[in-house]
């Protein structure tokens, strides 16, 4: 504090200094001359001993000193950052208030309390308070400097479009193009960016497919085998190649023609592809759990769409094999000549396969005959192999073909073939025996004609004179297969099978006992087939019979009386039994199962005995199994109605099973 010498000092003459403020007792409520604004005389000092002071704290702050920033420097003078100026009011002295003194000498300054505050009312609209910035060192500039901040500088998050490599070791890419400039200098390899993908409406994206469908360039691609387009094509091709050349052939998969020859060549011939597709398609059967499977196996494919394909096969196969072939001493013409006899092989198939009754497998042998005198095919090797196919079915053929004097036959008695046919693969051709065939035929036409012009005796002697040359013949017959071969056996079948059609050929229902027709050397012994054991078949005397003492019951289920022909001889049924034998030794898978149909139809028309029947119809449904060719449901129905005949007793139709097949109009291929 002041002293009280000092109150000679200037006071200001100022209002404000002369009103005199009488000293009352301090009120507890105001006592902070800062806050009350009130003229107090500090306490225990005369009023006139020291001058008062601006009672306001904020007034004497403005109006006796204060502090300020220079705004600019003058020119010439050194300015200092920390430079502050003070200026004095008008008032030079300073003024040291008065202190009055108190009546209350009790009171302690200690207990002055700060009056409360008067709150000041907030706008409504103030923000929350934000964090003092920090002061920027040095003199704040009067006219401060606009930040200049970089137009193409734009704040965002993490960038995606850096490139591959960057994205996967999780680094800052600088997207430089076409490589990226930091994998470069960490000596990495950049994998380059992902394109850029827009968004893009479900109607834009297919207008966008659309117009790339229409802008594409158009391609075709062909066929790499000419007729093997369509899925179906691939499903008749499949079966041809897995199943119907297997169960063509008896020689299994390593010696298959059918593969080997005829589907080489028709890679480069189309007519021929559409005749093995064609036969192929025909030869399934849709009804069987195999041609079910083969529907269910392709969803492209539907029953509709294969029978279409079909016919559409058979249709171009046939317009092929129409065409004229050119001039025959042209190289490429006589090529051209092997697919044709490819393509008549397939379609004699198809005619098997589909089991035709109309005779359309002989338009095919004729067909055959006719260009193989003409133009032979130039490979030797499938040159065997069509004559032994072709003369097989020829030969065969004379079992159902009833006689016309207006068209000549296809099989002749002194047929011998082009070329020596080695290896063999079927019966019957390259042995020679299947000639003895066709002179039993001329045999059997010979004897018909008699029995309708009621010429007597109907077989004359001629014939039986050739008769016993034939059997004299067949006797001597011997296949020659390797060991093991099924075909040996199937060799002694079919010269079972040969005697049976002639001792059936020369005993007509009208002629006279067999005794008489062959001659014996002895009496009680009687010729037997050509693969029985000779035995005495002399009829025991009723005086030789064994008797007994007591009569045997009669069954209470006895079976039906077999009915046998007039003068029927029991050789025929022990051939039967013997044949029969051989047929029930195949087994359903063996491959000579394409070889038993013949026999099956000669044999079956020998058979009295409802169970020797029996045994035939099995073995026509064993070989249909196994090589499904309809022809075999012909054999089966000629079979029923002869022995239909056999049970009427008309034993001169039984004899004639060729006019019975006529009758029923079946005309179809028995091999």
């Amino acid at each position: 504090m002041a002293s009280e010498g000092n109150s000679s000092a200037v006071m200001p003459t100022s209002p404000l200094w002369v009103n005199p403020v009488h000293a009352n007792r301090m009120d507890t409520g105001q006592l902070s001359p800062i806050s009350t604004e009130l003229e107090l005389p500090p306490v225990g000092v005369a009023v006139s001993s020291v001058p008062t002071m601006i009672h306001s704290a904020a007034s004497s702050c403005a109006e006796s000193w204060s502090t300020s920033y220079s705004d600019a420097a003058e020119p010439g003078e050194e300015t200092d950052e920390n430079d502050v100026s003070w200026e004095k009011n008008s008032d030079d002295v300073l003024t040291v208030p008065k202190i009055e003194p108190l009546e209350d000498d009790g009171f302690h300054m200690d207990e002055v309390k700060e009056a409360p505050r008067t709150p000041i009312p907030e706008p409504k609209d103030a923000t929350a308070p934000q964090a003092k910035l920090k002061r920027p060192r040095g003199r704040p500039r009067k006219h401060p400097l606009t930040p200049q901040v970089a137009a193409n500088k734009v704040a965002k998050g993490r960038s995606k479009t850096g490139c591959i490599t960057c994205r996967k070791r999780k680094k800052k890419c600088d997207e430089a193009k076409p490589r990226c400039l930091n994998c470069e200098k960490n000596a990495v390899v950049c994998e380059g960016y992902h394109e850029k993908t827009i968004w893009k409406s479900g109607k834009e994206r297919a207008e966008e497919e659309r117009q790339k469908r229409h802008s594409l360039p158009h391609i075709t691609l062909q066929p790499i085998f000419q007729g093997v387009e369509t899925p179906e094509d691939m499903v008749f091709l499949n079966h041809y190649i897995s199943h119907l050349s297997g169960v063509l052939t008896v020689e299994g998969q390593h010696k298959n023609a059918f593969k080997d020859m005829l589907l080489q060549m028709a890679v480069e011939h189309r007519g021929l592809m559409h005749s093995i597709l064609s036969v192929a398609s025909r030869h399934i059967d849709y009804d069987t759990p195999y041609g079910l499977k083969l529907l269910g196996s392709n969803p492209k494919i539907t029953l509709p769409s294969l029978l279409n394909r079909s016919q559409f096969h058979h249709n171009a196969a046939m317009e092929k094999l129409c065409e004229p072939v050119g001039n025959e001493s042209d190289p490429k013409n006589k090529t051209n000549l092997s697919p044709r006899y490819g393509q008549m092989l397939c379609l004699l198939l198809q005619t098997l396969a589909e089991g035709n009754p109309n005779g359309e497998h002989r338009v095919h042998l004729s067909a055959y005959k006719n260009l193989i005198q003409q133009s032979p095919p130039p490979d030797n090797a499938f040159l065997i192999f069509i004559t032994e196919f072709f003369q097989y079915r020829v030969f065969a053929d004379e079992l159902i073909r009833y006689p016309d004097l207006h068209i000549p036959r296809l099989a002749t008695e002194d047929w011998e073939p082009w070329l020596e046919i080695q290896p063999a693969r079927l019966i019957g051709i390259a042995d020679g025996l299947f000639h003895y065939l066709a002179q039993i035929t001329t045999i059997r036409n010979n004897i018909r004609a008699n029995m309708a012009g009621e010429v007597d005796p109907v077989v004359d002697y001629t014939s039986l004179y050739r008769a016993a040359e034939i059997d004299s013949a067949i006797r001597e017959w011997t296949p020659h297969w390797p060991p093991g071969d099924s075909r040996d056996r199937v060799g002694l079948l079919y010269k079972q099978m040969m005697w049976v059609y002639l001792f059936r050929t020369i005993y007509p229902p009208s002629s006279s006992s067999p005794s008489t027709l062959f001659p014996q050397t002895a009496p009680s012994i009687i010729p037997l087939s050509p693969t029985s054991q000779p035995h005495s078949a002399r009829t025991p005397s009723s005086t030789e019979r064994p008797t007994s003492s007591h009569t045997t019951p009669p069954r209470a289920e006895s079976p039906p009386p077999i009915r046998y022909p007039p003068h029927h001889d029991h050789r025929i049924t022990l051939a039967v039994d013997e044949s029969l034998a051989i047929l029930d030794s195949f087994k359903p898978s063996d491959p000579v199962q394409t070889l038993l149909l013949v026999p099956c139809l000669v044999i079956g028309c020998a058979c009295f005995a409802p169970a020797q029947r029996e045994r035939v119809r099995n073995a026509v449904r064993t070989v249909r199994g196994y090589t499904g060719l309809r022809n075999c449901d012909r054999v089966g129905e000629v079979l029923e109605e002869v022995w239909r005949l056999m049970e009427r007793g008309d034993w001169a139709r039984v004899w004639d099973w060729q006019g019975v097949a006529r009758s029923m109009g079946l005309d179809f291929s028995c091999a």
